[in-house]
């Protein structure tokens, strides 16, 4: 597991963002691969209409859906991480802070 994910609250360093867009990548990639299973594995489900093709599609669909899981944690650590740099720069430059 990436070091980012162990300690959500931990102060980010650059290794760390460097983890995290790496694994945003890969999720990313192997998004597009699980896809193009399942519309495959939904294709021919749509012809044999068989148990089998019916697993394989849910299989899918599933693995899809925790791979977008993960990717939903990564962004949302991105945000905070985003969220934090911003706080700092106000702190340190008081012209973010006027309107």
């Amino acid at each position: 597991m990436a070091s980012w994910a162990k300690d959500k609250n931990s102060l980010s360093r650059s290794g760390d963002i460097d983890e995290l867009a790496n694994t945003i990548n890969e999720q990313s990639s192997e998004q597009r691969k699980t896809v193009n299973t399942f519309n495959k594995a939904m294709n021919n489900f749509a012809s044999e209409r068989s148990l089998e093709s019916c697993l394989e599609a849910l299989n899918a669909s599933m693995q899809i859906a925790n791979i977008r899981g993960k990717l939903v944690e990564c962004y949302e650590y991105y945000a905070r991480l985003l969220e934090r740099e911003i706080v700092r720069l106000k702190r340190t430059d008081g012209t973010l802070a006027k309107p």
